[in-house]
């Protein structure tokens, strides 16, 4: 039997470690074949390529497209467009029968306009979210509208999915892969994470992980970043490990400012550019709270059991399970939520079942087994006014 080969496209670390269960579902089913396509930061200079290959995950096709070495705005199109050309060829020569997407990444969007234009069906994780303070949001559900199948992480997800016209029987409500990789990764002690990070961690940590708040701008976001160290510092008790920002327009200034907090505080604080993911999800079980302003500290810290103190708008619109505090980037505000959510008690209130029981792979893998591709690519508006569904299976 003709496998269904299904391109996965991944151009981040944090992104790579979500699909790392769904590249080992479908590589474990007898009617499909999954092909790893690597591109953004993962061939920067410094990237994480090299950490897929100690995975033992075959890579099909390397995509330029240097996002992360952008300094502008200008830089960040022209890498988008030698990605649009990239994928172009790669998807010729793979001849995949779809190609997988997560997430709201804006390299994203060159994937799925080569999808378009090569009548490819785009197959999208974790659509639904809505995050107001961030780009993202646009290209999230950009994508929802081009992409043909739908696996979400939470019902209420599912809902708007739906509600944005889209057929009942593309959207599949699986739970988040991220649980996936709590059930099954195993984890470090904490001397080998401190060993992994350099730094000895005992006596308790944060784990701080802080992108560009992109639509604040480049000023608010560092303020914002500025009140939490600033509350950091008057907590000599907890020590720091910060995760560099991600590639988005101001990462670099982010990042300068987290190079020059822990640069003057040796032995207390430490930034590393990629955990992977083993160590990083250690870190975030480890941790006496999550801090910054990631998706991560939505969606992995409280499926871990820990709190985390969420920054400003960057996350706003998104499902906050028991466990979240939020907090506006002002110093007093931070220095009070971040006493909060370190105090032992705090711990005792995390929702951890919020988005799934671990098996969201399998069920992707199920559906991409059984879903007919026949005609797939002709979707029919779902109006709620006519109450319209489409009776396919």
């Amino acid at each position: 039997m003709n496998k269904r080969r299904i391109a996965i496209v991944t151009t981040t670390r944090a992104e790579y470690g979500l699909l790392v269960p769904l590249i080992r579902a479908l590589g474990d089913s007898d009617s499909l074949e999954p092909l790893l396509v690597i591109s953004g930061t993962h061939l920067d200079a410094g990237g994480t390529a090299a950490e897929i290959e100690a995975d033992g995950v075959a890579i099909a096709a390397r995509v330029a497209m240097p996002i992360g070495e952008a300094t502008d705005d200008e830089g960040r199109v022209a890498a988008l467009a030698q990605g649009l050309a990239g994928f172009g060829t790669a998807f010729t020569r793979l001849r995949p029968d779809a190609v997988v997407v997560l997430g709201d990444r804006y390299e994203m969007l060159a994937v799925a306009t080569a999808t378009v234009a090569m009548r490819l069906p785009l197959i999208h994780l974790e659509g639904g979210h809505v995050t107001e303070g961030a780009l993202d949001d646009a290209v999230r559900h950009a994508l929802t509208k081009l992409a043909v199948l739908h696996f979400t992480a939470h019902p209420a997800y599912a809902a708007r999915i739906r509600r944005m016209g889209e057929e009942a029987w593309r959207v599949h409500c699986v739970g988040s892969l991220a649980v996936d990789n709590i059930r099954a990764e195993p984890r470090l002690s904490l001397a080998d994470l401190s060993a992994r990070a350099g730094l000895a961690l005992d006596g308790g940590f944060v784990l701080l992980t802080y992108h560009p708040a992109t639509l604040a701008g480049d000023a608010a976001s560092l303020g914002e970043l500025d009140a939490l160290l600033q509350a950091l510092d008057g907590r000599p008790d907890l020590k720091v490990l910060a995760t560099a920002p991600n590639a988005d327009p101001g990462g670099l200034a982010v990042r300068a400012r987290l190079d020059a907090f822990v640069a003057a505080r040796p032995g207390r604080a430490v930034l590393v550019p990629s955990l992977g993911r083993r160590a990083y999800l250690s870190a975030v079980a480890l941790a006496a709270a999550v801090v910054g302003n990631s998706s991560s500290g939505l969606i992995e810290a409280p499926s871990l059991g820990t709190p985390c103190l969420n920054i400003g708008e960057r996350q706003a619109g998104r499902l906050r399970p028991a466990g979240v505090l939020d907090c506006p980037g002002e110093p007093a505000a931070v220095a009070a939520a971040l006493a909060r959510v370190t105090a032992p008690e705090f711990r005792g209130l995390v929702d951890r079942d919020a988005f799934g029981d671990g098996t969201a792979a399998a069920r992707i893998r199920k559906v991409l087994e059984q879903v007919p591709f026949t005609d797939i690519l002709r979707k029919r508006f779902q109006d709620e006014a006519l109450g319209e569904e489409d009776p396919r299976p």
